[in-house]
């Protein structure tokens, strides 16, 4: 009769055997997953704060320049200097 009274019916037949394979290959989908995660965000950052700081950067360049020759004057440079910056 002791047969019949066993605690887990899971320990013994296929189930002792594939239950640990299936936990395994989750832990290491897991592991992937959280190893492509960890590098791609090492990589890039923030791609909004790196976009928008070349976009600032470039954008003060070109009216640096244009102030510079004379294309524009100091008023028109200020205005457009704040206009670039609120965005």
């Amino acid at each position: 009769m002791y047969w019949y009274h066993r605690p887990f019916i899971w320990h013994s037949g296929w189930f002792s055997w594939i239950a640990p394979v299936i936990g395994l290959i989750v832990l290491i989908f897991f592991s992937f997953l959280i190893y492509k995660l960890i590098k791609n965000s090492e990589k890039h950052p923030d791609f909004r704060y790196e976009k928008n700081f070349e976009t600032y950067d470039n954008s003060l360049k070109i009216l640096n320049e244009r102030l510079a020759k004379g294309e524009i004057g100091e008023e028109e440079y200020k205005k457009l200097k704040n206009l670039i910056l609120k965005h």
